[in-house]
């Protein structure tokens, strides 16, 4: 049985996708009702497992439901950052805490190498972007300190950083807010809305694609129906990549919160306000202080994120007056800070920074905890997920196996009041970095 209780429902349109032409989506129910394999989640992971699983059985139907719109989904209101970076690397039975990164880097690496493939075969305009700066910065003495610790580790992990001047700094991100920052490579900027879109397009013809469906139940143990809001479907096997409300269908109960954070697009700028914001004419940075502000120089716009709440999406309201505050902080020259588009994107994140992977019950497969780093990360655990569910072995699913999972999580009510309370703390402790 499946119960909705953490199903995000968002009161503001996805920026990024306001900027693409209108799109239909896929709502109507296929008159076939029997299907292989069933994927529960159409975001990067679940469009992944769907692609893999149809390459590798060409001859059997695989269908995709999804509560959403594609792009309306998380997958399309995060920051497009394609990142690659290990997530709390930590010593196993496999080896040190170096050996975990390099091992999650490796197949980090292959998942940007999917979806560039993927970009180049099918033709997707999403503004992918390998060339552009992509910065990670510090306001503070302590955030300074951070960075230099997290600028060690990149280097020893295999990652080119270039620190850059004082002079540097503030010509290129074009504020002097920030004391340290430095580029690395590689990496990709990319329009998320865009990729989606795009990857939900170019699915092989043996993928059924349901969109505004949402799943209120599954049953069985193989042959397994899947109930939704469009009828009842059947299938051998299924895929859970809904991620967040992947505790809805029994999957990681008690190993994941819902954090949302909120992101804006300033209106289309002219050139005198495009360079106050600096000399480079795209750029992406993130903090190093995990509450503080993701920021993107776009073609002609500009787009800030931050802010956090547990669960539930903040009145949109405060967020817009909130993300303002914080972008006049940043850039007190700006002729105008109006805010074009405001929205919230849910994420799942594990108290250890792991990510599910594997088969939670016999023909079962998920893939679920994002950790914030869904677009490259969540596109080659689909694929991976897919490798495993088919028999099909490869060094990269064999490094997957060996990653530590995420750990407990305390039962409501006090997940929530401790989530709630750290949040708070992070968002204090933080200081000029917030």
């Amino acid at each position: 049985m499946l119960n909705t209780t953490h199903l995000t429902q968002y009161q503001t349109p996805s920026g990024w996708n306001a900027l693409l032409p209108p799109r239909a989506p896929r709502d109507q129910k296929p008159a076939n009702t029997r299907f292989a394999s069933i994927v529960i989640g159409a975001g990067y992971t679940g469009l992944a497992a769907a692609r893999r699983t149809a390459e590798l059985e060409p001859a059997k139907e695989v269908l995709v439901l999804d509560a959403s719109e594609i792009g309306e989904g998380p997958s399309g209101r995060n920051s497009g950052f394609a990142s690659i970076f290990p997530s709390k690397p930590t010593a196993n039975e496999y080896g040190s805490a170096d050996d975990d990164a390099i091992r999650k880097i490796r197949i980090s690496m292959a998942g940007q190498d999917w979806l560039r493939l993927l970009i180049r075969e099918h033709k997707i305009d999403c503004d992918w972007d390998e060339e552009s700066l992509r910065i990670n910065a510090a306001a503070t003495p302590e955030g300074a300190l951070a960075a230099g610790d997290w600028l060690q580790s990149l280097r020893r992990w295999g990652f080119d950083c270039r620190v850059l001047t004082d002079e540097e700094r503030v010509a290129q991100l074009g504020t002097d807010y920030y004391t340290t920052a430095f580029d690395v490579r590689p990496r990709a900027l990319v329009q998320p809305a865009a990729l989606i879109r795009g990857l939900a397009a170019s699915l092989p013809a043996n993928v059924t694609l349901l969109e505004r469906t949402l799943v209120t139940r599954v049953e069985g143990k193989g042959p397994f129906k899947v109930y939704s809001a469009k009828g009842t479907f059947t299938a051998d096997r299924l895929f859970i990549a809904n991620n967040a409300q992947a505790r809805d269908l029994g999957i990681l109960p008690d190993r994941a919160v819902t954090i949302l954070t909120y992101a804006a697009l300033t209106p289309s700028l002219d050139e005198d306000e495009l360079a106050k914001l600096g000399a480079a004419p795209i750029w992406g940075m993130t903090p190093i202080n995990s509450m503080g502000m993701t920021m993107r120089k776009l073609k002609d716009r500009f787009l800030v994120r931050s802010m956090s709440s547990y669960g539930r999406e903040t009145d949109p309201k405060t967020v817009r007056e909130e993300l303002t505050r914080l972008y006049r902080n940043r850039y007190p020259r700006m002729s105008s800070h109006e805010l074009e588009y405001v929205w919230g994107g849910a994420m799942a994140f594990t108290g250890n920074g792991g990510f599910y992977f594997g088969e939670a019950r016999p023909g079962i497969f998920g893939a679920v905890g994002c950790n914030a780093a869904g677009v490259v990360k969540g596109t080659i655990h689909g694929k991976l997920l897919a490798e495993l569910a088919c028999g099909s072995q490869s060094e990269l699913l064999t490094d997957r196996l060996k990653q530590t999972g995420p750990n407990w999580l305390p039962p409501e009510p006090l997940r929530g009041i401790g989530t709630m309370s750290r949040i708070a703390w992070l968002r204090h402790k933080a200081g000029r970095e917030y």
